[in-house]
């Protein structure tokens, strides 16, 4: 059984999580054929026969520590339940976390931190960031039960794609956020591959997380429950079936240049960029050098007035060399969030003056790609295999089918797939444009898609 475990730790690259709200032996049954291999447990789901039946299946279980109650106590439990390891979820004081981990490392045991943005340890050396915090990816809705618009015009999206995306461009540890649907919520499942959909395509992935009511259903076996469960995992495989898309690499041309006090807020530049479909990535201010920057046409320093020369020669020299460099406006104090502080402020003016900057610099270039009618939707644009394949990948965040979209990339491009979960793929017409090639995706989008052009 030690064997098992460790080969199971020596796996987590691959880990596919999911909060599991069951200590039945049965409801494994439901994980067959599915990519979810790493549950996370409550303290009321600790069984020493629940992990030894899960580490039989080549399933890893963690249990999940909080700081209410008494959590030494209940490290001390699961040390003796033979999980694969622990969560330590929440905003804990620096003397309960050494104690929590250092009793967990003398056991031998796994753990992660999965703890507010604020405390995040991208300079860690766990195998695995993660955050409970966050935003529920989806369109963003008043509490009069309409939607938001935003300073782009559509309606605003919530979605963790700007701190995603720094936090990936920062580690080279695996990244997941814990998100958990609103209390008392009960939702389609397209909210679920939405958020599948958010993670995995700034590759990262989204520890799946159900309403009470879906897996009431589930568990009680429910047909439409079971349906919603098979759409949920086919969303999993879309990107679990294709490895190398996590080892792809920015092919966008703005580079926003931030830190981390900056990039851990929602609803920012970055998010804004995502909505206007403006191909960005972040750059880190501890990693800005000639190299980073060589593929971008535009840098923007949001939280500053004034180009940090002295700090930053590459950012000095990007400008000199012709390219355009946009600054933002003077920096102005944040404070750890709560989470309502992650949903987005349609009075910041900031933002929108910012995106005003940034929208003239771009003007009608195209930055990696350009995509028409897409008013519901992000994207994210990467290059593969040595940038002989780029890698297209949407996300439709109404609940509502999309078609009819036009896109445009530069280069030349002979062929174009398009992926979506659980269907057969598609290759899609390319004609020559005056930016390099151009295709439409006539096809249903319901949720997720990706197109690879080669």
């Amino acid at each position: 059984m030690l064997a098992a475990a460790a080969l199971l730790i020596a796996m987590y690259p691959d880990w596919v999580p999911a909060r599991w709200p069951s200590s039945e032996l049965k409801s494994l049954d439901l994980l067959a054929k599915t990519p979810i291999n790493c549950l996370w447990l409550e303290r009321a789901q600790w069984s020493k026969e629940f992990g030894a039946e899960a580490t039989k299946r080549g399933i890893a279980t963690l249990g999940v520590i909080h700081r209410e109650g008494d959590p030494i106590a209940a490290v001390q439990a699961l040390v003796k339940t033979g999980f694969t390891g622990a969560v330590i979820e929440g905003n804990f004081d620096e003397y309960s976390l050494l104690i929590i981990s250092g009793t967990l490392a003398k056991a031998k045991m796994f753990y992660l931190e999965s703890g507010p943005r604020s405390r995040v340890k991208l300079d860690t050396d766990l195998p695995i960031v993660a955050t409970s915090q966050g935003m529920w990816p989806g369109i963003h809705v008043e509490k009069g039960a309409s939607a938001t618009a935003g300073p782009t015009a559509n309606p605003w999206i919530d979605t963790n794609t700007g701190y995603l995306r720094f936090a990936r461009a920062s580690t080279d540890a695996a990244i997941w956020v814990a998100v958990t649907p609103p209390p008392k919520s009960v939702y389609p499942v397209q909210r679920y591959m939405q958020a599948i959909g958010d993670a995995a395509m700034n590759n990262s992935r989204w520890v799946v997380s159900l309403d009470d009511d879906l897996w009431h259903r589930l568990f009680a076996g429910e047909a439409k429950a079971a349906s919603a469960w098979n759409q949920i995992c086919a969303a999993l495989n879309h990107y679990e079936e294709h490895k190398e898309w996590r080892a792809a690499i920015p092919a966008g041309q703005v580079a926003i240049v931030e830190d981390y006090n900056d990039a851990r807020f929602s609803g920012g530049l970055f998010d804004m960029l995502a909505a206007r479909q403006v191909p960005a990535y972040p750059v880190p201010y501890g990693k800005v050098n000639a190299a980073v920057l060589r593929n971008a046409r535009i840098a923007v320093e949001p939280e500053s007035d004034t180009l940090l020369v002295p700090d930053q020669p590459a950012l000095k020299a990007f400008a000199e060399s012709g390219k355009s460099v946009v600054t933002g406006l003077a920096a102005k104090p944040k404070t750890p969030p709560d989470d309502e502080a992650f949903i987005f402020d349609a009075t910041d003016s900031r933002v929108d003056q910012l995106w005003q900057k940034v929208s003239a610099a771009v003007g009608r270039q195209n930055m990696g790609a350009r995509l028409f009618n897409v008013a519901s939707m992000l994207s994210n644009v990467v290059a593969t295999r040595g940038q002989r394949q780029l890698v297209l990948h949407i996300v439709n965040y109404s609940d509502y089918p999309g078609s009819g979209i036009t896109a445009r990339v530069p280069g030349n491009w002979h062929r174009a797939r398009l992926y979506r979960p659980g269907e057969a793929a598609v290759d899609l017409d390319l004609e020559k444009t005056e930016e390099g090639t151009g295709f439409a995706i006539d096809q249903r989008i319901v949720t997720i898609a990706t197109v690879v052009l080669e």
